[in-house]
């Protein structure tokens, strides 16, 4: 197939630009490979190193902005793709506070573009757009159904949820996917993984918040997820949770970089009255419907992640 991955280029988009290749997959990326971390040598190394470890690329590359829907235009009429995975966007339920105002611009009206250019496009048949467990809101029960009510309580989240909305007017082929708490090496978002990861890099002070548990998703899992929604008829208009299925403390995740940074110290903060409480995402649709197995815990995850920090020298690349 031919499959066009907005927001290509990053975290996500890099490790499923990689699978969908290594499967026979001819893939198109369209990023503006922007970033929201305010670290431009982070933010360089991260795309750089993510080409390193990724064997698989992508065939054509649209350099472009989902604000601009001629961009997105030239992108469809060029490469005529069949599947669209709808990944960019400001991938920040907490952005700094420079780009706040960003988050409705990119992730409402970027979205309604690329669902605009989609529906007029000759060629594309199905869309996958990502949402998030944010759309949510506070989970009323862990492991968290598809079918339990939206209720974000921030702009993150309630931007996604109403792509979502908008996804199923579609007159074309949809599947909605909702993934949670995704990790892995070289990601440049300001996740709590990534923090945690840099402080016991740089034997640096961290944090995490009191009573918080997550659904901790490493990306390669994650990744294999949209591959199974891209490539199975039974995901045909459904939404999924794709997630690792299991709720971990984030405390759990520090100590287990205490095993390997011996050195390493974390503080554990009050929550404040932005914090969202989570927990896991029931995954057992997604078993049943795409057949999904999610491989790796946070033990295997974090220790896939310091061996590629060590193999491709990262410390001296991002810091």
């Amino acid at each position: 197939m031919k499959i066009l991955i907005t927001g290509g280029a990053g975290f996500i988009g890099s490790s499923l630009t990689n699978n969908l290749v290594g499967k026979g997959h001819e893939v198109g990326i369209f990023d503006n490979n922007k970033s929201f971390i305010n670290n431009d040598k982070y933010h360089k190394a991260a795309l750089a190193h993510r080409k390193k470890i990724y064997k698989h690329q992508a065939s054509y590359y649209f350099s472009g902005d989902i604000k601009n829907k001629e961009d997105l235009k030239k992108a469809f009429d060029e490469f005529k793709p069949e599947v669209v995975v709808h990944l960019a966007g400001l991938p920040m339920a907490r952005p700094l506070p420079e780009y706040e105002n960003e988050m409705i611009p990119i992730n409402m009206y970027g979205t309604l573009n690329v669902l605009e250019v989609f529906e007029a496009s000759k060629y594309a048949r199905k869309i996958i757009y990502t949402s998030s467990s944010m759309a949510y809101g506070h989970f009323t029960q862990s492991p968290q159904p598809e079918e339990a009510m939206l209720k974000p309580i921030n702009s993150y989240g309630a931007t996604k949820a109403a792509g979502e909305y908008f996804v199923e007017l579609s007159k074309k082929e949809w599947v909605i996917v909702r993934p949670t708490s995704v990790y892995g090496y070289a990601d440049a978002a300001n996740r709590v993984t990534q923090l945690l990861l840099d402080a016991a890099l740089t034997n640096k002070p961290a944090w995490v918040v009191k009573g918080e548990t997550l659904d901790f998703s490493y990306v390669e899992d994650v990744a294999e997820g949209f591959a199974k929604c891209i490539e199975s008829s039974s995901a045909l208009y459904e939404t999924f949770n794709i997630s690792r299925g299991e709720h971990r403390a984030a405390s759990d995740f520090a100590e287990i970089l205490k095993k390997y940074f011996p050195n390493f110290a974390y503080e554990v903060r009050e929550p404040t009255s932005q914090q969202v409480w989570r927990g896991a995402l029931d995954i057992s649709k997604a078993k049943k419907y795409l057949e999904f197995d999610p491989k790796y815990n946070i033990e295997d995850g974090i220790k896939e992640i310091l061996q590629l920090a060590e193999e491709h020298n990262w410390k001296k690349d991002a810091y």
